[in-house]
């Protein structure tokens, strides 16, 4: 390992006031001046504590003339601008700003969340970006074909100074799509299963249906004493015997098909009868939403527990299957497609995604921590559960498109891009760089294996030869993100800064459910830089190197001073540290420095070890870790390590990792930028993590480790 000076730097560039919480940022070049906008919560000044702050908002602010240094600058408050929904319920979204005959335009939209019926966006304007007017009463912007549903939000603009036109995309769903579901009657349901032989009581599947008055749902829920039955809106009398209490053992995969037949509901575990209920028949009803992993009830008081286990597959039939084919059903597995026995609706997750495999519904939001592993879905019992909108999305996902040559008169085209494949496209953006025009959008909720990582997430881009496309999605789609089912980071958009294209962005901490919990940061910008074939990488950027503290670092001279732990070699000779462990056992080299906040990069020679890397944060007992390891494939993996008192036999607990896509050789180089609970990965230079560990050790030694081998 040669090891380079260590030096205080910070992956975090700006931080709203405290207590704020910030979403949806957008950048804007003025002048000599970067203007940040960014959706917040309204604690400053503080507001009434008996109003959620959540449902409260107003548009931060600050500038920079660097993208490193920031002054905060006042809020855009909302509160005077009255409309016509109610002021006690409302979050602010979509707002963007632009600057144009030298005033500046900010659309917004005032409308809840709690309405439904799309997003109208309205328009304010200024001269000084601190006093604001509404334009006009009305919205200028509304949901008019080609678009539908009820998504029309995120809008973002881009001038085409060659046609004087103003372009805008928005976060949006096409009026129609094809193979739309049909209402539901007589009807059968199946699942496939695992769970733990302790579960009880817990909601397993649900589907929503359109009611006149009062509610309407069916699904299949294990009561307290492990029964399987129906989770249902209406009251059902069962008419067979009791149904014995489930036996499986943990993990055991189980099947239970549900046959809705003019009002019974027959029951099957395995292909047998299991229990018979009688009920008033479903009159075809359309399919509001379907969730896995959820409970569901009349009074939410008495609603039984989330689902704790895999969902292995979850078919719909729009028939009663008879029990022949009962008997017959088997999980979709090698060349099997559930298609070719009818299924209305099917949930594989064979594909490493929750995509509906007989293509009747849209891409599903996977939320609050679930996750597919192997071909399941996997819920943690507490939050975690899949949900399938349906009447809500009559068209599919898309990233709208209209053009105005005042930004008040608007004309509506095609979308952009549209998909089965994304639950959303939120907050979309454009530039081009050469003769590439690129879209970004930002999905949290849609997963998938792509770009080395497994149940992925984040800000994803098209490319296309011309603004107005047609845009393709790359093989590896996603430009920005993480692994594993966290939610580090969001809304990955671009800026030009002296000649070079740069991705900013801001923070999260690991996950959907704490992303609003905890205030959120500016990232770290990291450099765009485009392919032979178009596709894009994200790389290092060195203007983050204006906070480094000159007066730190480690010489390389006082590496050999630092403390070693666990059996075996170490040399240093001259700006290089050589490591060899003892057979199957490990070495840490801490530098004899405390660091909290630092940036280290070194030239990593692995040789046969079977991990590499850096720690940091140690604390005795425990360090955050930054391996590169086998392990099958060549892989960078970040977590937690644990340490014996006088050992570094360590116990690597995994948050996110990255298969590499080519082989870097015996030697590499590694560079971790690290402030707080965040870090920041680069491999040869190129982007690999950005990475909350909050929760994590709070020690300040760094050091190197090589894992059974030598380095």
């Amino acid at each position: 390992l040669m090891g380079m000076p260590c030096q205080t730097v910070t992956s975090q560039v700006y931080r709203p006031i405290k207590d704020n919480i910030m979403w949806d940022s957008y950048l804007m070049r003025d002048g000599d001046q970067y203007q940040l906008f960014f959706l917040q919560n309204e604690n400053y000044p503080m507001v009434d504590p008996s109003r959620p702050s959540h449902l409260l908002a107003s548009v931060g602010r600050a500038q920079s003339k660097d993208l490193v240094n920031w002054q905060t600058r006042l809020p855009i408050n909302f509160n005077s601008y009255q409309n016509s929904y109610s002021l006690n319920d409302r979050m602010f979204i979509g707002q963007a700003p632009v600057k144009f005959n030298g005033e500046y335009y900010l659309f917004f939209d005032p409308r809840p969340r709690t309405q439904a019926g799309g997003s109208p966006i309205y328009l304010l304007k200024s001269n000084d970006l601190d006093s604001w007017k509404l334009e006009k009463e009305e919205p200028v912007l509304e949901i008019k074909p080609p678009y539908g549903g009820q998504s029309w939000r995120d809008l973002f603009l881009s001038y085409d100074e060659v046609d004087g036109l103003w372009h805008g995309y928005l976060c949006a769903q096409t009026a129609t799509r094809s193979n739309r579901e049909k209402p539901l009657n007589n009807f059968t349901s199946v699942v496939w299963l695992r769970m733990p032989k302790a579960q009880v009581n817990a909601g397993v599947f649900c589907i929503d249906l359109l009611a006149e008055t009062g509610q309407a749902f069916e699904g299949l829920q294990l009561d307290k004493e492990r029964r399987w039955q129906p989770a249902s809106a209406q009251s059902r009398e069962l008419i067979s015997e009791q149904p014995l209490p489930e036996t499986a053992e943990d993990n055991e995969l189980i099947c239970i098909a549900m046959v809705y037949d003019n009002g019974e509901v027959r029951m099957y575990r395995n292909g047998n009868a299991y229990a018979v209920y009688r009920g008033e028949g479903v009159n075809p009803r359309k399919i509001v939403s379907a969730t896995i992993g959820r409970p569901r009830a009349l009074d939410p008081k008495t609603a039984p527990n989330h689902f704790i286990g895999s969902v292995d597959e979850i078919r719909i039939y729009n028939t009663p299957l008879d029990l022949k084919r009962v008997k017959a059903l088997k999980p979709t597995r090698g060349d099997f497609v559930p298609t070719q026995d009818d299924a209305m609706v099917a949930w594989t997750f064979e594909d490493a995604t929750a995509k509906d495999q007989a293509g009747t519904f849209i891409m599903p939001e996977m939320n609050l921590g679930a996750y597919i592993n192997n071909g399941e879905l996997k819920l943690d019992g507490l939050l975690a559960h899949l949900y399938q909108p349906v009447i809500s999305t009559p068209g599919m996902p898309c990233i709208a498109h209209v053009t105005s040559r005042d930004l008040v008169e608007w004309e509506y085209h095609e979308p952009i891009f549209a998909t089965r494949e994304f639950c959303n496209t939120e907050c979309p953006d454009y530039f081009q760089i050469g003769e590439w025009h690129y879209m970004l959008f930002s999905t949290v909720r849609t997963r998938m294996d792509t770009g080395g990582r497994r149940d992925a997430s984040g800000t994803y881009y098209l490319k296309s030869r011309s603004r107005n496309g047609p845009y393709e999605l790359p093989e590896q789609p996603l430009l920005f993100g993480s692994g594993r089912g966290r939610m580090d980071n969001y809304i990955g958009r671009g800026i030009k800064h002296n000649g070079e294209w740069l991705l900013y962005f801001h923070t999260v901490h690991g996950n959907i459910a704490s992303c609003i919990a905890r205030p959120v940061t500016w990232g770290m910008c990291k450099k765009i830089v485009p392919l032979e074939n178009g596709d894009l990488t994200l790389e290092y950027w060195d203007g983050i190197e204006s906070l480094l503290d000159t007066d730190g670092g480690t010489p390389n001279a006082e590496l050999g001073n630092g403390q070693r732990i666990g059996e075996g070699e170490i040399e240093v000779v001259n700006d290089s540290v050589k490591i060899i462990t003892a057979e199957q056992s490990a070495v840490m080299l801490l530098l004899p420095h405390a660091y909290e906040d630092f940036m280290l990069r070194a030239e990593v020679t692995k040789n046969e070890a079977s991990r590499v890397g850096f720690v940091w944060h140690h604390n005795g007992v425990a360090s955050n870790s930054l391996v590169i390891g086998s392990n099958g494939m060549p892989r960078l993996s970040i977590g937690l390590s644990r340490f014996a008192a006088e050992s570094v036999k360590s116990e690597f607990a995994l948050v996110d990792d990255w298969v590499m896509a080519d082989s870097v050789g015996d030697k590499c180089e590694l560079r971790l930028v690290v402030r707080s609970h965040r870090a920041n990965v680069f491999l040869n230079n190129r982007w690999v993590f950005s990475t909350s560990l909050i929760g994590g050790p709070e020690g300040n030694k760094i050091g190197l480790h090589v894992d059974d081998g030598e380095a």
